[in-house]
């Protein structure tokens, strides 16, 4: 089975985070956001990609300040065209440039038997959703609570109103070759959503399956965390953090 590892990178952040994945001990592309290295592209690149014509609302929650372009708010596009791409790896993992990981070989080991179609960060689903009964319901042990379900689906999110509703933490994902290729299907179909609660939510709704690194009690389902260490910008990031 073959793994495909991407770090996402762009050019504000390559140089403060490249001496790091320079200690990485396994192979990995970097897909960069007008950094000069690896696979790059732009918000340009993306548009062309999919003949995408919109703008991120600036009525949605995640984008209050009305700044955010396609490739924050939607930032699974950038690894939809990856995929387009790269379209014959069984696996694909993409992380940001800001994560850190103590012990890279046994984490990824951990997930070699794991057949979830898309695996995320934190993967957590609105109070009441049955399906995935592996994914944790949000809960008021975090920032957010059951509010994070009045922000999404937020302005233009083209969600499904019947549709069982999944959130995430997007720093490190990975998806089955199948789940990107529709990924793929659906944003050419011209159906977009903030990434964080549309791409579990869409695969969800079409048969997909889910599954988290960190459960509700910031500890693991699949590795020990007292031994493998994982830090997104410097920190680790917390269950309540959501």
């Amino acid at each position: 089975m073959s793994n495909k590892i991407i770090v996402c990178t762009c050019a504000p952040t390559f140089a403060q985070y490249d001496p790091y994945w320079k200690t990485v001990d396994f192979d990995f592309e970097y897909l960069s956001d007008r950094a000069p290295i690896g696979i790059q592209y732009n918000e340009q690149t993306l548009r062309d990609t999919f003949n995408f014509k919109g703008e991120v609302s600036k009525s949605h929650w995640w984008n209050q300040q009305g700044n955010r372009n396609i490739i924050w708010f939607y930032a699974h596009l950038r690894m939809a065209y990856y995929y387009t791409l790269n379209p014959n790896e069984d696996w694909y993992w993409f992380m940001d440039d800001d994560l850190e990981c103590d012990n890279w070989s046994e984490f990824f080991k951990t997930f070699e038997t794991n057949n979830a179609d898309f695996i995320s960060y934190y993967v957590h689903k609105k109070p009441g959703v049955q399906s995935q009964p592996n994914i944790p319901e949000i809960d008021d042990k975090t920032y957010s609570g059951i509010s994070w379900y009045d922000r999404f689906p937020g302005d233009a999110d083209q969600i499904d109103s019947n549709a069982e509703l999944f959130g995430s933490f997007f720093p490190i994902v990975r998806f089955s070759n199948k789940s990107l290729k529709h990924l793929v299907d659906i944003i050419n179909k011209d159906i977009h959503g903030w990434h964080e609660g549309f791409v579990p939510t869409i695969l969800n709704q079409h048969g997909f399956t889910l599954d988290t690194i960190f459960n509700n009690q910031s500890r693991s389902n699949h590795f020990d965390v007292d031994k493998i260490h994982i830090k997104h910008k410097g920190i680790r990031v917390e269950w309540s953090w959501i």
